[in-house]
């Protein structure tokens, strides 16, 4: 993220997860991790959707609902600190999140639903907040966030999952890499 001024409103486990992110311009961002997120879902198969690279990792699948559940609670905190909301926010167990899903059959075609409601209406509530609500700090997990940074976080986190599926979990190459918003082969159309 170019404005590096945005990493002092998250905490420093964020920020390689700004990292990812390409431009400031929130909504942009946002939309283009979701083409991105639409484009990789295609290249998830009946093969590959089950598959853990390795023993007690999470599938697949798993690994999109951690994404998805990861976005609820980004953008709850989000929304409560865009309406100056000072209350402190509890942290969450995201391996429980998952591990209380394993009795659950999860199916690919209901995630990828899951995923473009989730990611309108992160849109939605952004597209909506002025500069003042984007910026009020907040505390959650015991570390201080704007709604702004929670924003960026929700793309950069997205985006990391993203490569690691792509890398660990469908073995695609190297040079696959985000271009304009969506996947490149890295060879020049």
């Amino acid at each position: 993220m170019p404005n590096k001024t945005y990493y002092r409103d998250a905490p420093a486990y964020c920020h390689s997860f700004f990292d990812l992110v390409q431009t400031d311009d929130l909504l942009n961002e946002l939309e283009k991790s979701r083409i991105f997120t639409q484009e990789l879902f295609h290249l998830i198969t009946p093969d590959t959707e089950n598959y853990a690279y390795a023993p007690s990792k999470w599938t697949t699948k798993e690994v999109v609902q951690h994404v998805i559940d990861c976005e609820r609670v980004y953008t709850y905190r989000a929304l409560r600190f865009s309406r100056f909301d000072s209350t402190e926010l509890p942290g969450f167990d995201e391996n429980q999140y998952i591990e209380n899903l394993k009795s659950t059959h999860l199916n690919l075609s209901d995630l990828k639903e899951e995923y473009d409601c989730v990611r309108n209406s992160t849109m939605t509530l952004f597209k909506n907040m002025t500069d003042e609500m984007l910026d009020f700090k907040g505390k959650a997990n015991k570390v201080n966030f704007t709604p702004r940074a929670l924003g960026f976080m929700t793309v950069g986190h997205n985006l990391h999952h993203c490569h690691f599926i792509m890398t660990n979990y469908l073995k695609l190459p190297p040079a696959m890499q985000i271009n304009k918003g969506g996947l490149s082969n890295g060879t020049k159309s």
